[in-house]
């Protein structure tokens, strides 16, 4: 581990992204595939402009918060949302997250709640299956 950064080449699961969500301990960026969670927000929900009806794959970042286990349900953050707040199942997340183009990249940051250390730490997770990244 260099500079708070450990990267790992893995695949982690909807299940693990939970549990490290409902430890408060971190939050996370994952790179999702647009056009497979567009079709939960209505349109009128996302900024006009900043995606085309592309059919095809589009890459996007969203920042996952929380996590309501009797729901199932991630919230997250849609820089292209005009909500501040977004709810999305596990399994719809879980299909853009893994969709094809994203190779899973996800960005896992631990937040450090101790006196001594004000930086939180990060920790980047690929998908070692693909070896086109």
């Amino acid at each position: 581990m260099e500079a708070g950064i450990d990267i790992q080449c893995r695949s982690i699961s909807g299940e693990e992204i939970s549990v490290l969500i409902l430890s408060g301990k971190c939050i996370a960026i994952a790179l999702v595939d647009h056009n497979k969670l567009s079709h939960v927000w209505q349109e009128d929900d996302h900024v006009p402009g900043v995606f085309s009806n592309n059919p095809g794959y589009t890459g996007h970042y969203v920042l996952i918060c929380g996590y309501d286990a009797e729901a199932d349900m991630f919230e997250i953050r849609d820089p292209a949302s005009s909500k501040k707040h977004n709810r999305v199942s596990s399994k719809s997340l879980e299909e853009a997250r893994k969709a094809f183009g994203t190779d899973e990249d996800l960005l896992l940051i631990f937040l450090d709640d101790s006196k001594n250390h004000h930086q939180p730490s990060l920790q980047l997770s690929f998908n070692v299956n693909n070896t086109d990244s």
